[in-house]
């Protein structure tokens, strides 16, 4: 049996260290040297710190989960169902009284006066689609969130920092935001928003939002697509991209303008009757709110754009100019390329496709009268030796040699 085949036959053992990821003889001097190098003492060091900084954030999301349930269990003016999950109390609200409205008392026909026109009732109309004032957000710890399924709309914006639910994706509304539900919800980025052109509406508006993945011994960003707007959520002055108070949220429903219609008339008193056209008078007010986030918004976006815009144009002209400076050089450069060098067909002349000649100068530092002289030599012709002119078909005997 030859070394070779005997070597093939042997068992020889490896050792693989996961630190480095490398393999080496299973003999103790070849680990010892390679334990005992730089690269595998620093990586050691590396797994120490790692473990000891995830041991620290385990303790801490154990404490934090802790005091939650803590203030889950002091809360007051919960009650908990049958399913386990919290569930709200309903607001009651409190409508208003109708007022008593008096009889109009009956008159003569001849003292009758003209009909005096009502006068509007003290409200607040919206130019736009009304929004309800008690939805779309909730308030945990004294902290305000924003549901992604009803600000989706006018808030959401690229690269934007959001709360993505990792929970069960068919959560109820109620288990959304259960405070004990906090641990399921990780902050994340909006790495961009897809709006459909058909229906811009909250519920049809998804994302693809990414986040670290804590999950496996090395931390790892995660791209998540096509994320419905239910399972996210926004903090409320959490960002300078974000409304900061929840009037100017509210604002944003509505296209960040609002008209307030209010009528300052004293409907106890009886309406005044102008004489002149038989009419009463009112008074009324028009408020117009306008959220300044919005606007700045709206303005920064359009600063974006136009610089966006200028920015292309500047870099097609650029482009434009040095495509018309190659091909300028290439005129030139490659002219003697081809036999349509010796025509002018960028119509540079005065003439339309003009020859434009050879100038032999180029190529040597020649004189034209040197040239010249070289061709003629005399002031005679110049004679050329005359081929031999064989007859074909003509056969040679021994008196043509003679």
């Amino acid at each position: 049996m030859s070394k070779r085949q005997w070597q093939d036959r042997t068992n020889n053992d490896r050792h693989y260290c996961p630190l480095c990821n490398a393999w080496m003889a299973s003999d103790r001097q070849s680990i010892s040297l390679h334990e005992n190098g730089k690269k595998h003492r620093e990586a050691v060091e590396k797994d120490l710190t790692r473990r000891r900084d995830e041991k620290k954030r385990k303790e801490k999301e154990e404490k934090d989960l802790e005091s939650v349930f803590r203030k889950v269990n002091a809360a007051a003016g919960v009650t908990v169902g049958g399913s386990g999950f919290v569930q709200q109390m309903p607001v009651v609200q409190q409508q208003p009284k109708p007022k008593a409205v008096k009889k109009p008392e009956i008159e003569d026909s001849s003292s009758a006066k003209p009909a005096a026109v009502p006068s509007a009732v003290k409200s607040t109309a919206i130019d736009t689609a009304a929004v309800d004032a008690n939805t779309g957000h909730y308030e945990l710890e004294g902290i305000t969130y924003l549901e992604g399924s009803i600000y989706a709309s006018c808030l959401f914006e690229d690269n934007m920092p959001i709360q993505l639910w990792t929970g069960n994706p068919n959560a109820s509304d109620v288990e959304l935001r259960d405070l004990r539900n906090m641990n399921f919800w990780k902050t994340a980025l909006l790495a961009r928003v897809v709006r459909s052109d058909a229906n811009k509406a909250a519920e049809n508006i998804t994302c693809h939002v990414s986040y670290l993945d804590n999950s496996t011994t090395d931390v790892n960003e995660v791209l998540e697509k096509n994320v419905p707007s239910r399972r996210i959520r926004l903090v409320l002055g959490s960002d300078p991209s974000l409304p900061s108070t929840l009037e100017e949220a509210r604002l944003a429903l509505t296209g960040g303008e609002q008209t307030v219609m209010v009528d300052t008339t004293n409907n106890d008193e009886p309406a005044e009757i102008d004489e002149n056209t038989g009419f009463s008078t009112w008074s009324t007010t028009t408020i117009k709110k306008i959220s300044t986030h919005y606007y700045e918004a709206n303005q920064e976006k359009k600063r974006k754009q136009r610089e966006e815009k200028e920015s292309k144009e500047r870099n097609e002209k650029k482009e434009h100019e040095i495509r018309g400076r190659q091909m300028e050089e290439a005129k030139y450069e490659n002219a003697h390329d081809s036999a349509l060098g010796a025509y002018d067909v960028w119509n540079t002349s005065d003439k339309q496709g003009s020859y434009k000649g050879v100038d032999i100068t180029k190529d040597g530092k020649v004189e034209v009268s040197e040239t010249a002289k070289s061709l003629s030599k005399g002031l005679g012709n110049v004679g050329f030796k005359k081929r031999k002119v064989v007859k074909k078909g003509t056969r040679k005997t021994s008196a043509d040699e003679i």
